[in-house]
C-alpha cells in the first residue's frame, strides 16, 4: 500500500516551532510570527509561496453549539474524509461552524420550521445577505431553534472546514525543512458575543509549540523574485502584507543577489508595531536595504505607503528606470489600488508622461512581469 504524498490531498501535520508577537501591548494590530517544522514532509516551497493552513474551531463554540442543540458531544459522526469522530471532535477539527450561507440557512430554516426564515430566503438579496454576514452556527441555534433526530443529522448540513491560504515569511534556503508565516488576529464584538477569524485565533491563541497544525503547499507562480539577482526589487506590503518581502529579503541574502532591495512598509505606531524591527534594522544598517515606513496614527494627519511613494517618487522612477521589478501585498479593496494609482501618479510626473503614456508604462511592466501582486 502507498501512502499519498503530503500536499494538498493529504495535508502535513506541521510540528509548531515558536509562536511569538510581534506587534506590542496596546497595538491596534495584533501581529503574530509562527514557524512550523516541514521535516520529513517532503514538502518544497519557494519565497513568494502561499502555506495553506487547516484551522481548528474553538472548543468552547463546539460545546455552546452542541448544548444549544441539545446533543451528546460523544455521538459518534461521520467525517468529511469518511472516517468517525465524536460530535465534539468532529465540530472542532472537521466541520465550518462559523460561515453561514444560503444553501446552509435553507436546511437550518427546514429543521427549525422558522416562518421568519422562509420569508427571508423568498426575499430581497441585498436583506439575506445582510443578516448572513458575520453570524455564525451558534447565532442560528440561539436565535431560530432548531431540532435535529440526531447528532449525524445535524453534521450532515455542515460543510467540512476549508483551508485558509496566508503567503510565506520565510526563505527556505535561510530557514531549511521551516516555514513561517506572519499573521494579523481577527478579533471583533457581534451581537453582544466576542468573536475571531477562525485560523488567525487558532494560531495566536491555541497553537503552541509541541503542537501540530494540518498544512501544504500553495504554489504562486504569479509571485517571483527576478530570475536576475542584479535586478532591483521595489516591495510595498504594509501590515502583515510584509509578509512575503521577509522571504524576499531572506532569500536575496542568501543567494547572494546584488540588486538593490527597497521596502515600504507601513502600520499605526511605530512604538507598537514595526514587525520584524531587528531584522530590518540590522539590513538597512548594512546597506542591504532601503526601508521607507509609514507610520499612519503617529501624526495628526495620517500617512501611508502610496504617500510615501509619491514623496520619494524622484528616486522611485529612477530605480523603475533601471529595470526594477516592482511588487505589492496587501489588501487589494483599498491599499492596492491607492498603491496603483501613487504609481502611475509617479511615473507620470517624473517620466514626463501623460496618464495613457503612464497606463502603457505599467502594462509594459506587467507584461514582463515586473510588476506583480499578492492581494487579498
Amino acid at each position: 500500500m502507498t501512502t499519498e504524498p503530503y500536499g494538498k490531498k493529504n495535508p502535513f501535520p506541521a510540528p509548531v516551532l515558536s509562536v511569538k508577537h510581534i506587534t506590542g501591548e496596546g497595538s491596534p494590530k495584533e501581529t503574530i510570527h509562527i514557524e512550523y517544522s516541514l521535516d520529513g514532509s517532503g514538502m518544497n516551497y519557494i519565497a513568494g509561496d502561499a502555506l495553506a493552513v487547516i484551522p481548528a474551531n474553538d472548543p468552547a463554540l463546539a460545546d455552546a453549539l452542541i448544548d444549544k442543540l441539545g446533543l451528546s458531544p460523544d455521538s459518534q459522526v461521520p467525517t468529511p474524509e469518511g472516517e468517525t469522530a465524536s460530535l465534539k471532535d468532529a465540530l472542532v477539527h472537521c466541520y465550518d461552524i462559523t460561515n453561514v450561507n444560503k444553501a446552509l440557512l435553507t436546511k437550518w430554516a427546514a429543521a427549525s420550521g422558522s416562518q421568519e426564515l422562509d420569508a427571508l430566503l423568498a426575499g430581497d438579496k441585498d436583506a439575506l445577505n445582510d443578516f448572513l454576514w458575520g453570524r455564525d452556527m451558534l447565532d442560528l441555534a440561539t436565535e431560530y431553534p432548531a431540532s435535529f433526530k440526531s447528532a449525524e443529522a445535524f453534521t450532515g448540513i455542515l460543510k467540512k472546514i476549508m483551508p485558509r491560504l496566508y503567503s510565506i515569511a520565510s526563505s527556505p534556503n535561510a530557514h531549511p525543512e521551516q516555514v513561517h508565516l506572519c499573521v494579523g488576529a481577527v478579533r471583533y464584538t457581534a451581537r453582544d458575543r466576542k468573536r475571531g477569524g477562525v485560523c488567525s485565533t487558532y494560531m495566536a491563541d491555541r497553537l503552541q509549540p509541541g503542537h501540530t497544525a494540518r498544512v501544504f503547499v500553495h504554489t504562486n507562480k504569479n509571485f517571483r523574485l527576478p530570475e536576475d539577482g542584479d535586478t532591483p526589487i521595489i516591495m510595498v506590503g504594509p501590515g502583515t502584507g510584509i509578509a512575503p518581502f521577509r522571504a524576499f529579503w531572506e532569500e536575496r541574502a542568501a543567494s547572494g543577489a546584488k540588486g538593490g532591495n527597497w521596502l515600504f512598509f507601513g502600520n499605526p505606531y511605530r512604538a507598537t508595531d514595526f514587525c520584524y524591527e531587528d531584522e530590518l534594522n540590522q539590513l538597512t544598517g548594512t546597506g542591504k536595504l532601503k526601508l521607507s515606513v509609514a507610520w499612519s496614527r503617529d501624526q495628526e494627519k495620517k500617512v501611508y505607503v502610496q504617500h510615501l511613494m509619491v514623496q520619494e517618487g524622484e528616486e522611485l522612477w529612477k530605480w523603475l528606470e533601471a529595470g526594477a521589478c516592482f511588487y505589492v501585498c496587501g489588501d487589494a479593496s483599498r491599499m492596492a489600488k491607492d498603491v496603483d494609482n501613487a504609481l502611475h501618479e509617479v511615473i507620470q510626473t517624473w517620466g514626463h508622461k501623460t496618464p495613457e503614456e503612464a497606463a502603457a508604462y505599467v502594462a509594459d511592466m506587467k507584461q514582463h512581469r515586473r510588476y506583480q501582486r499578492d492581494v487579498y
